[in-house]
């Protein structure tokens, strides 16, 4: 968002960072920019064909295109971070014309993070489904469903699958040590592993996250929730002398290619120790997940989790294997429908629901035993 160098941490900010700032990224409608050479450095300017002073005649409120110019290309590329990058096909709110300023409220500037964001503008402002929809939200025969509400983030349920829009795929793999050159660009950049239709990780949450992003809560924690997670692998650069990750230059990597030069310039610039050698480091980070909402007709089903070979991994989640027997062999109204067969990927994760299966079944038989022995039992004595 800025015109020109990068600005201070927010504690620290100047007139001359505010001064900086690029005001018709976010209120220009039609606005877009480009990067021009400016002696030796470079520095952003209005694309070819977009008229400046039009663009400022017609300053207006944030819409969810404006926001989408910067956040839609996080993490490297489109939807490439957290994967769920809101379109109208993907997005009841999205497709219902609400904006994302209606949900990331502002204060002088200062906007509402959501989720697991580390640094926010507005701390105590949370964005959150309970901001409009009240804590039971199911009606009808669907109300049985609120009971979930405590402890089932609405995510978990609503986002079925990840990168639902064909043309958005996410990245699940990225490997900063074998770079790779884009036609488009002209630039080197890592090599990444897309997907759509990602099945999501279902993990506790009480609004906490650890560094690297992981989410903090578990099943003793009253205020964590189930929620629904992207998981992304990432190998990064490390010195091959002691596996800690090195900083890298940016613009070396991107210019080069080369891997080595880019950890060399970037340690040196850092003043980090670096053996000159380098090898690959997997790391792995947990995203939230809180758009592409799909319409309710999409949410999982009964069937989609309290199933032998359902979403949720009981046992690993806490449960005890008989809690979590019961779990995942519970009768449901109605089977996989349809509508479940269409939020399942080609290949589930391995759950404790076989295991609840046989434990469900050996119950039922030693119920069974029991009756049979007790009836045997009254006929001797008759």
């Amino acid at each position: 968002m800025t015109l020109g160098p990068k600005p201070n941490t927010l504690d620290k900010l100047t007139d001359a960072d505010y001064k900086n700032v690029d005001c018709l990224m976010c209120h220009g409608d039609g606005y877009k920019r480009t990067v021009v050479k400016d002696g030796d450095k470079f520095k952003f300017a209005p694309a070819e064909g977009v008229d400046i002073v039009k663009v400022a005649q017609s300053a207006q409120e944030p819409t969810s295109v404006m926001c989408l110019r910067c956040h839609l290309g996080a993490g490297g590329g489109p939807n490439a971070k957290h994967g769920v990058s809101p379109t109208k096909d993907t997005d009841v709110h999205m497709a219902a014309g609400i904006q994302c300023v209606q949900c990331h409220t502002t204060e002088k500037h200062k906007l509402a993070g959501g989720a697991d964001l580390k640094a926010q503008d507005l701390p105590d402002v949370k964005v959150e489904c309970s901001s409009c929809h009240t804590a039971a939200p199911h009606k009808g025969d669907a109300a049985v469903l609120n009971d979930h509400v405590d402890r089932i983030a609405c995510q978990t349920c609503h986002i079925p699958l990840i990168a639902r829009d064909p043309t958005l795929p996410t990245v699940t793999d990225r490997d900063w040590t074998k770079s790779v050159l884009s036609e488009k660009t002209g630039l080197y950049g890592p090599t990444n592993k897309m997907a759509n239709n990602v099945m999501p990780e279902y993990r506790w949450w009480n609004r906490h996250m650890t560094t690297p992003p992981a989410p903090v809560g578990s099943i003793d924690d009253p205020a964590a929730k189930i929620m629904a997670w992207k998981r992304a692998n990432y190998t990064v650069i490390a010195d091959k002398a002691n596996n800690q990750p090195i900083y890298i230059k940016a613009g070396v990597y991107n210019v080069t290619g080369d891997p080595l030069a880019a950890a060399k310039k970037g340690a040196a610039d850092a003043g980090q120790q670096f053996s000159g050698e380098i090898t690959g480091k997997l790391e792995t980070m947990v995203f939230s997940l809180n758009h592409q909402v799909a319409p309710k007709e999409q949410a999982l089903q009964c069937a989609d989790c309290h199933a032998a070979q359902g979403r949720l991994d009981f046992v690993a989640l806490g449960y005890s294997p008989e809690k979590a027997a019961t779990l995942a062999y519970l009768t449901v109204p109605q089977a996989a429908s349809a509508t479940s067969a269409a939020n399942t990927p080609k290949s589930l994760p391995t759950t404790g629901g076989e295991v609840g299966v046989a434990l469900s079944l050996l119950g039922a038989l030693g119920s069974l035993l029991a009756a049979v022995g007790v009836g045997f039992a009254k006929r001797r004595k008759a």
